[in-house]
């Protein structure tokens, strides 16, 4: 029987490979290595905007047990560095680590407020990290099917950026199409640590492709993932529309086949 190499949806799984593939690219060339601002991450997301005067930064949040990139706006013309402690913390700047205090048996120290004429550098710690505000209420985003979908897209960037450490617990493989599903399918067929005929079940059912729910101000968007530490989960998230914006509520996973690898970073 001939392969079917369609999308599931063809409107939300061509959006999901076109991001996916817009991120490898710039990883490829190691744009976010130099901390370069990520506009380019909402080319394929066309439904979503913001206003002309802010642009999207990334910076790395984390410690020495791991990190993730985090999304941020700045003003264009932002050029002072963002530095979230002062005396007695100063000279650990936005590379403080958390559980250096811990172990000292010193306080951690509260952020000083960011704005957005200041650019995030380094290895942003937990308390800078809750400076920083996120990205939604600076977002015009339409409370449609692919609008919804980009949305979610971008809350999750960071698991298709690169990561550090246990950050790489993040990890995951998307299923926007037959061929994504197949290549799962294929690459752990051998393993003896998997169900199988439940892997394999995965191609007859009918909540894999990604989906949109929307009823009134509220939508439930569902997706599939691989992760080597949990399997293969099907997710539902719950969304509000939020004046211009969104909110993210409860996201809620359904184990369909689980599997560990067995890795402890």
């Amino acid at each position: 029987m001939e392969q079917d190499n369609s999308i599931f949806n063809p409107t939300l799984g061509e959006i999901g490979c076109s991001f996916k593939s817009v991120i490898e690219d710039h990883i490829k060339e190691y744009r976010l290595l130099n901390e370069d601002d990520v506009e380019w991450l909402l080319e394929p997301l066309d439904a979503i905007s913001h206003s002309a005067d802010i642009v999207l930064g990334a910076f790395r949040k984390g410690d020495r047990l791991g990190w993730l990139y985090e999304l941020y706006f700045h003003q264009r013309d932002a050029s002072a560095i963002y530095v979230p402690f002062g005396p007695p913390y100063e000279e650990y700047n936005e590379y403080i680590d958390v559980f250096d205090f811990e172990l000292e048996d010193k306080p951690v120290p509260e952020a000083k407020p960011y704005n957005k004429t200041m650019l995030v550098r380094g290895l942003a710690n937990w308390p800078t990290i809750m400076a920083v505000p996120k990205i939604w209420d600076d977002l015009i985003i339409p409370f449609t099917e692919p609008g919804l979908w980009q949305a979610l897209l971008l809350h999750q960037a960071f698991t298709f950026m690169p990561k550090g450490w246990h950050g790489c617990y993040n990890d995951a493989k998307y299923v926007f199409s037959q061929d994504d599903l197949q290549r799962i399918i294929t690459k752990y067929s051998s393993y003896k640590s998997i169900d199988q005929e439940k892997l394999a079940s995965c191609r007859e059912r009918d909540d894999i492709m990604p989906s949109v729910t929307i009823d009134g101000d509220k939508a439930v968007i569902s997706y599939c993932t691989w992760n080597n530490w949990s399997g293969f989960c099907r997710f539902t998230v719950h969304m509000e529309k939020h004046n211009l914006s969104v909110k993210f509520g409860e996201r809620d996973r359904e184990t369909l086949v689980k599997y560990d690898c067995g890795i402890r970073f």
